[in-house]
């Protein structure tokens, strides 16, 4: 008998082990989405959304919302470092105010369910530390993936927000203007749906310029990111 109670000791242990402890400590918010190979971020519209997703031990619950939002059981494979999502979850609907809003959402939940409602078990995830904030990827089997940050977009952009752009609206040529040296940057233009559209690296001490001349006339989101991860987006407008 001590034996038995032995082995349901182990067995409920590793069932605690499954759950990587840093699932739980804290919420996460999706800063990006790669669907076949194409990125897209949450769009910079001021739409108040839900960009807010839980993991929790007792029970085992992952919640998670852009726009709609839904609760769902979740269950762990340490050994593969997976995770594994209750099919048809309830959702919650008709939180967003903007169509490109709502779109984004949709993709974001497509990484998740079918359209049938059946998730797209298993999914890999990875959890990676960058300084004090965390990052967290969750894969489908397809190869899609969310990406989660421990911080908020808006947190992240301190460092690069003295990086101005100009002229505003722009025909040919953006000016990229910072009043100190800021390194080398990964500049990525995306359309008002939050479609990666072009991709470009350069190093900036006070002054640089990139040519936007191949752009539909339109509204872009000119995402700056420096070599320690810190961003801001700006919006501009393409005449």
């Amino acid at each position: 008998m001590k034996y038995l109670y032995f082995l349901l000791f182990l067995f409920a242990c590793s069932i605690c082990a499954a759950q990587d402890p840093q699932l739980f400590d804290n919420p996460w918010y999706l800063h990006k989405i790669t669907i076949d190979d194409t990125d897209y971020l949450p769009p910079n519209n001021g739409d108040v959304v839900g960009n807010y997703h839980v993991f929790s031990e007792n029970p085992s619950r992952f919640q998670s919302g852009y726009c709609d939002s839904m609760t769902v059981a979740v269950t762990y494979d340490n050994q593969n470092t997976e995770l594994s999502l209750e099919d048809n979850p309830p959702f919650l609907l008709g939180f967003c105010l903007y169509n490109e809003s709502e779109q984004f959402g949709s993709r974001y939940f497509s990484i998740l369910f079918q359209n049938s409602g059946e998730a797209r078990n298993p999914f890999g995830y990875i959890i990676t530390a960058n300084g004090t904030s965390k990052t967290l990827e969750i894969t489908n089997p397809d190869g899609d993936i969310a990406f989660y940050s421990s911080e908020p977009l808006s947190i992240s952009e301190f460092n690069v927000t003295h990086i101005s752009i100009y002229p505003n609206p722009v025909k040919e040529e953006l000016i990229l203007n910072s009043a100190s040296k800021s390194g080398n940057l990964t500049l990525n233009i995306f359309s008002t749906a939050g479609k990666l559209l072009s991709t470009q690296k350069l190093e900036l001490e006070n002054q640089s310029s990139i040519a936007i001349s191949q752009l539909a006339t339109g509204i872009y989101f000119l995402n700056i990111e420096d070599e320690n991860g810190n961003t801001t987006i700006k919006k501009f407008i393409k005449e």
